[in-house]
């Protein structure tokens, strides 16, 4: 940790360090034999703790910069989260202060148990500079548990409080200021947790709470032999989603037993179970899928609607042991139960679960690394060739799922009613979208909600012949290729269920179009590949039998395509994107619904600029 130690910084920490705990000595003081001597010193030094703060922070650019080292980066914005709460922990000392200060009967205060929880903060103010100093994982693991510690004495405290002030056996005004002090002192547990956590993510290199630490502390202890543990782990943010999971690598600094030997019968046989199957499409290039990547694994210019690039990682580096993923109870086990049925239904495709965890309300999965390249970066970064490589292997991939998947009972993906859910968060992004009906050289122009109630209309008699075990979520970054093995994997699977085909199509198109690229080349090129993909689909529905496949992918693209733009900004490509939903639509009505085999919508015009 030497050199991501800013110049000055070391010296500045321990100013504050030494500073803030003076403050707390001198409250400590003042609670045992209050003076007003005592008072007036703490309170001279008003402000001298907040300005080293500022300059430990001045001192530290890369804490607001993740693009150039991100160790470096991580650290430096533990170091200025640690000043910071010092800064906060010297504020709390002087409102507790100026609280007894008020207090006539002296009696009423508690000095035995305010001065025990004011000791517990001072050696937490010591272990945060030591800690932080040698990067001691233990050292910030007691620091974070002070936050339990400091609440259990404040509520106590409280408790004791209210109860005088119920009874009246004491001013209540005198009582009114106590209870502010004993919530300071929860405040002051609060802030050492947060110390705790700052540590522990200069520490492992990314950031976690206390709970995520936990998380990872037990899967870890799962990962290999028992011999490695957390600290000797390296943790690379890859993504955070919209849901509020993170996704990170998980990397170790000693060689250690890889846990995907140890996982359960059902993932180890899911290649066996693949290569058995009588199907033989399920054996075609693209399905002999066995060795991939993890939905932490997204292209490093990732533009996706539930991602959030994190820094320039090489996210389809090898050296991973697995992906950690964690983020509230729910929607983990949504991912959880999503791979565990894609490991019963179709084996092979999806990455396997190596451990899982419950902590409260959150949780978190130890998932499968496998080599490849989401179809993003592939998309963005590769070339022509090995962009339709994996065109193909994707397109014989979907042939032998929807093949062994199908069930020969109608289905609807009601398109419309998906569009309608949501277009307030459309309309949020894009009020300019918001169209009440107006006229064009005297003809009316119907709103975009008087188009999808005339569509969802025709939607009732569209249903599809077949259903199919769909992925629910089909865009570009939900993709593997392997090239190595030329083979198709998907991640990211909490939405896949039995339904239309046309509706992971869909999706797949539009993710091409709504890349935000300014390379008019490298754009076109997407394009073409998009709709050769779209014309790959019509042919699977041909040899299905399947009718009105024209009509539901309109519908299906024209919902997409209007979704989509709430996670562009650029107006100019989420209009374009509005406007050939838009199209779409009035397309759509302009047909004969009595005879919809004859129906073909213009893929040739939509996907190009």
């Amino acid at each position: 940790m030497d050199q991501a130690w800013p110049e000055s910084t070391r010296d500045n920490l321990r100013f504050l360090c030494s500073e803030v705990d003076s403050q707390y000595g001198w409250l400590q003081a003042f609670v045992s034999a209050p003076t007003a001597a005592m008072a007036r010193k703490q309170l001279e030094r008003q402000g001298y703790a907040e300005n080293l703060s500022q300059r430990i922070e001045q001192a530290c650019p890369e804490a607001r910069n993740h693009k150039r080292s991100h160790a470096r980066a991580r650290f430096q914005q533990s170091l200025v989260e640690v000043a910071s709460g010092l800064a906060r922990l010297s504020e709390l000392a002087r409102s507790c202060l100026e609280q007894l200060i008020r207090v006539d009967d002296v009696q009423l205060v508690d000095d035995v148990v305010l001065v025990k929880s004011l000791r517990r903060v001072r050696r937490g103010i010591l272990r945060s500079e030591m800690s932080l100093e040698n990067g001691s994982l233990s050292l910030a693991l007691k620091l974070a548990r002070s936050r339990e510690k400091l609440k259990r004495d404040s509520e106590g405290r409280i408790r004791a409080l209210t109860g005088q002030l119920k009874k009246k056996r004491a001013p209540a005004e005198d009582l009114t200021h106590l209870l502010f002090v004993a919530r300071e002192i929860s405040q002051m547990g609060e802030v050492l947790g947060q110390l705790g956590e700052a540590v522990i993510s200069a520490t492992l290199g990314q950031s976690l709470n206390f709970e995520r630490y936990a998380s990872l502390t037990h899967l870890v202890n799962e990962l290999g032999d028992g011999s490695q543990t957390a600290g000797e782990m390296r943790v690379d943010t890859l993504a955070e989603t919209r849901s509020g999971s993170r996704i990170s690598g998980i990397a170790s600094e000693k060689p250690i037993e890889r846990a995907v030997e140890k996982v359960s019968d059902k993932g180890k046989s899911a290649n066996d179970k693949q290569k058995g199957s009588k199907n033989k499409a399920s054996e075609s290039k693209g399905s002999k899928s066995k060795d991939r990547k993890t939905d932490a694994s997204k292209s490093k210019g990732s533009k996706s609607r539930d991602r959030k690039p994190t820094g320039d990682l090489p996210l389809t580096s090898p050296e991973y042991l697995a992906i950690f993923k964690d983020g509230l109870g729910r929607k983990v086990e949504e991912e959880r139960q999503g791979v565990e049925r894609w490991h019963d239904i179709y084996p092979g495709i999806a990455p396997r679960i190596l451990s899982h965890h419950q902590q409260g309300d959150s949780a978190a999965l130890l998932i499968e690394h496998l080599p490849g390249m989401t179809l993003e970066h592939l998309l963005i970064n590769e070339s022509s060739r090995l962009n339709r490589t994996a065109q193909q292997a994707l397109v014989e991939t979907l042939h032998s799922v929807w093949t062994t998947t199908r069930r020969d009972k109608p289905v609807t993906a009601r398109h419309m009613r998906q569009l309608l859910k949501r277009l307030s968060d459309v309309y949020q992004i894009h009020p300019e979208f918001r169209h009440c009906g107006s006229s064009l050289c005297g003809c009316e122009m119907p709103s975009l909600e008087a188009l999808i109630e005339q569509v969802a209309g025709l939607e009732r008699s569209l249903e599809a012949p077949f259903a199919v075990y769909i992925h629910g979520d089909f865009n570009v970054d939900n993709i593997l290729f392997d090239p190595a093995k030329q083979s198709i994997r998907f991640i990211d699977l909490h939405r896949s269920a039995y339904q239309d085909y046309v509706q992971d199509v869909s999706v797949h198109m539009v993710s091409h179009y709504r890349l935000q690229l300014t390379d008019a080349a490298l754009r076109a090129r997407i394009l073409a590949l998009a709709l050769s993909f779209g014309q790959q689909m019509r042919r699977f529905a041909h040899e299905q039998g399947d009718t009105t496949f024209e009509w539901r992918l309109a519908l299906g693209l024209a919902r997409s395509f209007t979704t989509s733009t709430r996670f562009i900004l650029d107006a100019g490509l989420a209009g374009r994107m509005f406007n050939r939903a838009r199209f779409i639509l009035e397309h759509v009505l302009g047909a004969d619904p009595e005879r919809p085999a004859d129906y073909r919508i213009p893929l040739e015009e939509l996907f190009v600029d």
